[in-house]
């Protein structure tokens, strides 16, 4: 193999790697925003059958940055509404979050804090977010990103019961990197991550049972 190719795909690969890194943090974020009206979301939705039938494992729909996933959750609505809004100790549960502090309560509305570690070659930075949050209880949680790592990042949480032991969990996320990434790897890291955000967030829901 030519060394020009080598050094080529030895690049890929460790950019790849980078990004891995990289979305893990910024799905962790996308602990976010409205949706639950778009086009996206009233066209595919996950019939709770089909859901049902992989209860481990997180459905995702959507692509290029709008995405829908669901997940199964064997908990009552209030514990999982109580997870989602554990502003003070998603650093016990959520990847990468190293911690996480409840800034402001005004009514339904609330100011949170995160810090994030990122790990990636040679790179070891720490990034500090704000987010700001709208609680409909029991239902849904909005999210808008104060600040962050992506251009735009808005979406929500909504819980839907099943029955009074069993919810699907919902969040709905619009994301955008900006026009200095690239896009196509960026959307493929962040889909699988999403899954992986969910399947965090029911090992802690029924875990609290």
């Amino acid at each position: 193999m030519p060394r020009s190719q080598r050094h080529y795909e030895q690049m890929f690969f460790k950019s790849q790697n980078y990004w891995q890194s990289w979305i893990t943090f910024a799905s962790t974020v996308g602990l976010s925003f409205t949706l639950i009206n778009s086009p996206l979301a009233v066209a595919e939705r996950v019939n709770p059958v089909l859901l049902s039938s992989q209860p481990q494992r997180a459905v995702l729909t959507g692509r290029n940055g709008q995405y829908v996933v669901r997940i199964v959750v064997n908990s009552p609505a209030d514990t999982a509404w109580k997870v989602l809004t554990d502003y003070n100790n998603f650093y016990r549960f959520l990847p990468n979050v190293t911690s996480s502090k409840l800034l402001k309560v005004q009514g339904n509305q609330k100011v949170f804090e995160q810090v994030y570690r990122i790990k990636a070659l040679i790179v070891d930075e720490t990034s500090r977010i704000r987010v700001s949050a709208s609680e409909t209880y029991p239902k849904q949680i909005a999210f808008k990103l104060v600040e962050g790592e992506v251009k735009s990042l808005q979406g929500s949480w909504t819980i839907e019961p099943i029955s009074s032991k069993q919810v699907i969990i919902q969040h709905q996320v619009n994301v955008d990197p900006g026009s200095t990434r690239t896009r196509a790897l960026f959307y493929s890291i962040y889909e699988n991550t999403l899954k992986m955000t969910l399947e965090a967030i029911k090992k802690e829901s029924e875990r609290r049972n």
